[in-house]
């Protein structure tokens, strides 16, 4: 049965009411002795009223540190040791005294000092910076010895053996019975009763220890182990020596630096299942954990760990204030970046010669992750090679595989995108032999992979007409550079880079047309196409791009990289990838009419504003991603106004200081030569353009 309990009064049954929660402000300044009669003091000094008028003695205001070891007296309170106004002048004095982004170097630089400083072990040392510091205090024999108690003969304490008769059992019992301490100490054992459990076997003050120096022999451990439920113990215990911890020491800082910020530049869609997240994060971890039991990893596990501790160093290096962080990261990058480069050259050496299987894709993962490294030392030549080297290892390990994983498929879609944004805006066929040089590859095993990937195939039919039609699966998997027209449903564009991949196409379509023009300008290869053909192609092309519109943005759920679903943009990337692409495909325009047709930048000065609005729409103070980037350098380089100049200088310069990167800084120094030769008088008809600024400063583009 269910009942109700009602408070009964003279009008009938009612709820009993709660008292509403106590409002009263609670103070530490009172005497204590209003505080530890619980009522509200006045706080005059030096005696309160309250106090004075019950005649009661007041305690005072005594301020005191109190130690349980030492002071026997009862319960003291709590009071402040400092002022309100003085503790918030020694926050603020502790908060100016050193940089928020120097914390964690200089903490690790207390740890180097330490530990080159463990190496005397009879030393005193002390070391401080900032508000940070280690010291160590030895305590010599002399100082020891006088310290120690001394007694004389005559002083000299008695200690008299306590028999463990049955009135000190009684009273030691009834002692400990009401001790709150008993369940820590004696956990498991009813202290109630004893069991036939002598209290002289467990303090009895006759017994002693062997004399020689061994640990307690397994009769004497055996006897009370036994009475106490305890497990016995062993007659020795070995000493474990330590596991050597062979990880960096600030190894767990980068990480979390490359894990937290770093990978937001890679992709504008943020997601949990980002091909960072997924796959190159885990594998570091993993690597550092090794590490630190002191285990040695494999060799492209190592590569990639390194390669992202030298990109986070870069960045930390890049964005330092002061010169001793400065040279701190920069001495670290280099030394992570070089052992990335030995265990790459190790792993792939293992390939060649097939001692060691290596996961297919941890070597994938190592090339990428060397490429990203280069792209923030700026050295182009090197990030080409890891393309090459992707590419080759692509069309001998991933497209023969019969069955893709998703893991695989989402590495190819990197390789992918990398490789169609870098070929963009390459010269590099223009300087360069077909096929690579090995002698130019010293660090990488020979490249099979040229740049013949990026000329024209031919096919038959329009191409708005094929770009209509279904890919099947096996096409969509294993055209790797998006030679084939056509529709593949499980493309990963989207949910990774927030592209659609029709647009990532057209780009690599343009770009080997671009090409097939400059080399038989050149003459120094046969073109595939003659004028008719090549008319026919162009005119195509065009009619794809002018007719492209994006796609809608669909809803955002909680699918990721793995679900048949088609939602690909949170909430939070929506906005900024939106105008992402409206930026791209106008950049797109761009880059198509002054590639294929050479028209001149006068005409395209409405698609240049476009671009430049879609980019400022978008900019929500994250670091531009590759098509960012991308389609600011193509419109950045045929503008004309002196507006339109200027901000473009300013968007591509302030990028530069926030991420570190030479591509940035690369694309302004190209952009601010083409506007150059814009001002000059030229004999002839052709305008200026960014391909040829590069090719006759040597500079180029990268991504990341």
């Amino acid at each position: 049965m269910k009942f109700d309990m009602f408070i009964v009064g003279a009008t009938g049954p009612r709820k009993a009411k709660a008292s509403p929660a106590s409002t009263r402000p609670r103070s530490l300044g009172g005497c204590g002795t209003c505080r530890n009669r619980h009522v509200k003091c006045d706080e005059n000094r030096p005696s309160c009223l309250i106090c004075r008028n019950l005649g009661l003695v007041c305690e005072g205001y005594e301020i005191r540190l109190v130690f349980d070891a030492v002071d026997a007296q009862g319960s003291r309170c709590r009071r402040p040791l400092f002022t309100e106004d003085l503790r918030q002048e020694m926050s603020e004095e502790l908060i100016a005294s050193v940089n928020p982004n120097d914390i964690n170097t200089l903490l690790m630089r207390i740890d180097d000092r330490c530990e080159e400083l463990e190496q005397l072990p009879g030393e005193v040392f002390d070391t401080c910076l900032g508000p940070f510091g280690a010291f160590r205090v030895m305590q010599s024999d002399t100082a020891v010895a006088e310290t120690a108690p001394t007694f004389s003969a005559e002083q000299s304490p008695v200690y008299q053996d306590v028999p463990a008769g049955e009135d000190f059992g009684i009273a030691f019992e009834d002692s400990l019975i009401n001790d709150p301490l008993l369940d820590c100490l004696f956990e498991g054992i009813d202290v109630h009763t004893t069991h036939g459990l002598q209290v002289g076997n467990l303090f009895s003050t006759t017994r002693h220890l062997p004399e020689n120096n061994e640990f307690l022999s397994q009769s004497f451990v055996t006897e009370d182990s036994d009475l106490l439920g305890l497990p016995t113990l062993p007659g020795q215990i070995e000493h474990c020596s330590p596991v050597p911890n062979l990880a960096p020491l600030d190894a767990p800082l980068l990480l979390l630096e490359y894990k937290n910020n770093l990978v937001k530049i890679f992709s504008p869609v943020q997601s949990n299942k980002s091909p960072w997240q997924l796959l190159h994060v885990p594998s570091a971890m993993a690597t550092l954990a090794q590490l630190t039991l002191g285990e040695q990893p494999g060799n492209a596990s190592s590569c990639i760990f390194y390669a992202i501790l030298a990109t986070s160093a870069y960045v930390k290096d890049a964005l330092s204030t002061q010169p001793v962080s400065h040279e701190h990261w920069q001495t670290q990058a280099m030394k992570y970046a070089g052992e990335a480069q030995r265990y790459l050259h190790k792993a792939l050496q293992d390939v060649s010669t097939s001692e060691k299987r290596s996961k297919y894709k941890d070597i994938l993962i190592a090339l990428m992750s060397m490429s990203t490294v280069s792209a923030y030392q700026g050295n182009e030549d090197r990030i080409r090679r890891c393309l090459l080297d992707c590419e080759n290892w692509i069309c001998f390990r991933g497209i023969p595989k019969k069955r893709k994983s998703s893991k695989v498929r989402l590495l190819h879609h990197c390789y992918v995108y990398l490789r169609i944004f870098y070929e963009s805006t390459s010269v590099s066929h223009l300087k360069c032999p077909s096929v690579q040089d090995p002698s130019t590859s010293p660090d990488t095993v020979t490249s099979m992979a040229s740049s013949n990937s990026f000329r024209l195939r031919q096919w038959e039919d329009r191409l708005d007409q094929k770009m209509d039609e279904l890919k099947e699966q096996h096409l969509g998997e294993n055209d790797i550079h998006l030679e084939i027209p056509g529709r593949w449903e499980s493309t990963m564009y989207p949910k990774v880079f927030g592209m659609p991949e029709p647009l990532l196409f057209l780009i690599a379509q343009v770009t080997r047309l671009g090409n097939e023009r400059d080399m038989s300008e050149l003459g120094t290869s046969v073109s595939i196409l003659d004028f008719k053909q090549f008319s026919t192609r162009a005119r195509s092309l065009e009619r794809c791009i002018c007719i492209w519109r994006p796609p809608p943005i669909p809803p955002y759920g909680e699918g990721g990289l793995e679900d048949s679903n088609d939602t690909w943009v949170c909430p939070s990337n929506s906005k900024s990838t939106r105008c992402m692409i409206v930026a791209l495909h106008k950049a797109l325009l761009i880059f198509f009419y002054r590639r294929i047709y050479d028209v001149d930048p006068i005409i395209l000065q409405d698609k240049v504003w476009q671009v430049q609005e879609s980019l400022a729409q978008c900019d929500d103070g994250d670091i531009p991603t590759a098509p960012m980037l991308w389609a600011a350098f193509i419109a950045a380089c045929e503008a004309l106004d002196s507006v339109l100049q200027s901000w473009f200088a300013q968007w591509l310069g302030r990028w530069c200081k926030a991420s570190g990167l030479e591509n940035f800084k690369n694309a302004l120094e190209i952009a601010k030569k083409v506007w150059k030769k814009h001002q000059q008088p030229s004999n002839n008809d052709i305008s200026p353009s960014w391909l040829k600024v590069m090719c006759e400063s040597n500079k180029g583009l990268f991504y990341v």
